[in-house]
């Protein structure tokens, strides 16, 4: 329910597109930081849905193409992923950043542990 003071116009920013956009964007803009030579030019878009176009390794959360420097995460698969271990708000942010990670190796052409060495060391 939303307070009188917000009103019914204003879009509601706890919806499952403005979260969804909030925590793929994060992911990016850490991965832009730490890579800015490899992703400079790089357009990262969000859809809906998948057309069917492009040919991933996960068709389904995102597509890539290298000729047009574009990166396209597909919102309602992402969200709708079965088989989380936990099914919380936590584990399907972690799960989209886990797409975006997987569609900048599978743009990049390295495997995810060549993309951030050390990174993680620490763990």
């Amino acid at each position: 329910m939303r307070s009188s003071l917000a009103g019914p116009t204003l879009p509601d920013p706890s919806s499952r597109f403005a979260r969804f956009e909030v925590d793929a964007r994060a992911a990016v803009e850490l991965l832009q930081s730490y890579l800015p030579d490899e992703l400079r030019g790089v357009r990262f878009g969000f859809q809906t849905a998948p057309t069917g176009e492009g040919a991933s390794r996960f068709p389904l959360w995102y597509s890539v193409d290298r000729e047009a420097r574009t990166i396209m995460l597909y919102r309602m698969p992402i969200q709708r992923v079965r088989g989380l271990h936990v099914d919380d708000d936590e584990h399907r942010r972690y799960f989209v950043e886990h797409c975006v990670y997987q569609a900048v190796c599978e743009y990049l052409g390295r495997e995810p542990w060549e993309l951030l060495p050390g990174r993680f060391d620490h763990y």
